[in-house]
């Protein structure tokens, strides 16, 4: 067995790939060696309670500081949220640079509200309200953050943060890695601005935590659907605590600005199709969610969306594999070597992985981590949408991601979404 992992661990290092599953316990099932053996979200932070409330009807404003000693960011998870025509509530930064208002009943318009993220330990919670007289809202718990999702920009030379290389397990079973080298680099540096604007930041409770992935507009009869695996996001629980934020990512290639971006809530789950297969059912791993727009405009309308296709991938072909690893800013994986001289391309195509759907997957050298899945493998020529990632390592000793090929998805989603042919 030892020596079956250094052949591995030999062969890992002139790949140039990474996987993108979370490490052990973080959403996966584990195996006897502590592994995963399925992939699962990123995890960014744990819920925690938290107890504080208006008076009902409340008076006028209300203001409290909301800490939770640590936390390296702070979201605000409101309850029975109602308050009068013209009240807003705000939910700040103890300096202001980051604010987020909320009136009526919450962006779906039930009273069940998760605040965007505060960066810190720190979110200032705030009632304006000259006259009172709504219901006012409760405050049971909180998101607590343990995973920074505001790193410092790059300094001059510095190299983007990667993963550590470590032993793998083969079939899409593998903790986070980048193998020996690193072709990532920031969306700056290439013209990919229609590709990557519909590229978001993914985050949103599952039962007692909080987690990461990535997730894209596409191309449908409704506003504003995104989409992500299932093994992400999928139920509408998991989907009324979304926040996709779109457009964080550094505006220069060195990554020595970073843009805050422009987050958007969650609204309705429109369909999820499981990892694996179950009675014949399930393997395509992905949901449609619908989003909410605000008053500064609709995701779509800013951000644009993708087209997936129908079209077959072809082995060889370019792709940009766009996504928001560990959930950092926005990179895309446009190399498959340190040295930039390897192109990211299809390796494979129409494969069975890790109990998904016969004949449904693409497999890529091209690298990853956790909060990767979710991604869109885009063609490099037509700008379509070819697949969506969600596996790492599926196949023993070439160190290969997979991702569930569109036409599949086009054909199971049906009038959900809409593909092109070419």
């Amino acid at each position: 067995m030892n020596r079956m992992m250094l052949v591995a661990g030999s062969l890992l290092a002139l790949t140039g790939c990474a996987g993108n599953v979370d490490a052990p316990g973080a959403g996966g099932t584990d195996d006897a060696d502590g592994f995963e053996t399925a992939p699962g979200p990123l995890r960014a932070g744990d819920v925690i309670a938290y107890a504080a409330e208006t008076s009902h009807p409340y008076a006028g404003g209300w203001k409290q500081a909301i800490t939770s000693p640590g936390a390296t960011f702070v979201r605000v998870h409101f309850n029975d949220f109602s308050l009068a025509k013209g009240d807003y509530v705000t939910v700040s930064s103890p300096d202001g640079t980051q604010s987020f208002r909320y009136e009526d009943r919450g962006p779906n318009g039930d009273g069940d509200v998760w605040a965007f993220a505060v960066d810190g330990e720190t979110a200032i919670v705030e009632l304006h309200s000259t006259s009172g007289g709504g219901h006012g809202f409760s405050i049971a718990d909180i998101g607590h953050g343990t995973l920074a999702l505001a790193p410092e920009p790059l300094t001059s030379g510095e190299a983007t943060p990667g993963s550590i290389s470590i032993a793998r397990k083969p079939s899409g079973g593998t903790p986070d890695i980048v193998c020996a080298t690193e072709g990532r680099e920031n969306v700056a540096c290439h013209d990919l601005d229609a590709q990557q604007g519909p590229v978001a930041r993914l985050l949103f409770r599952r039962d007692a935590g909080m987690y990461l992935c990535t997730g894209w507009l596409i191309e449908g009869p409704y506003d504003n659907t995104l989409i992500t695996n299932n093994h992400c996001i999928s139920t509408q629980t998991e989907v009324t605590s979304l926040e996709a934020r779109f457009g964080y990512q550094s505006t220069d290639c060195p990554g020595m600005n970073i843009a805050a971006g422009q987050p958007f809530a969650g609204s309705t789950l429109l369909k999820t199709n499981s990892r694996t297969r179950s009675r014949s059912k399930g393997g395509l791993d992905y949901t449609l969610i619908q989003l909410t727009g605000d008053s500064a405009g609709n995701p779509q309308a800013t951000w644009r969306k993708l087209t997936p296709t129908t079209a077959a991938p072809s082995v060889g072909a370019f792709i940009n594999f766009i996504q928001h690893p560990g959930g950092r800013p926005k990179q895309v994986g446009y190399w498959r070597d340190a040295a930039h001289s390897l192109r990211c391309q299809i390796d494979t195509i129409d494969q069975t992985y890790s109990g998904t759907v016969v004949g449904s997957q693409i497999g890529y050298s091209c690298d990853s981590e956790g909060g990767s899945s979710g991604s869109p493998i885009i063609d490099a020529v037509s700008g379509n949408v070819v697949g969506l990632h969600h596996l790492a390592d599926v196949e023993w000793f070439n160190c290969r991601n997979g991702g569930t090929e569109m036409s599949a998805i086009c054909a199971d989603a049906g009038d959900l979404i809409r593909c092109a042919s070419n």
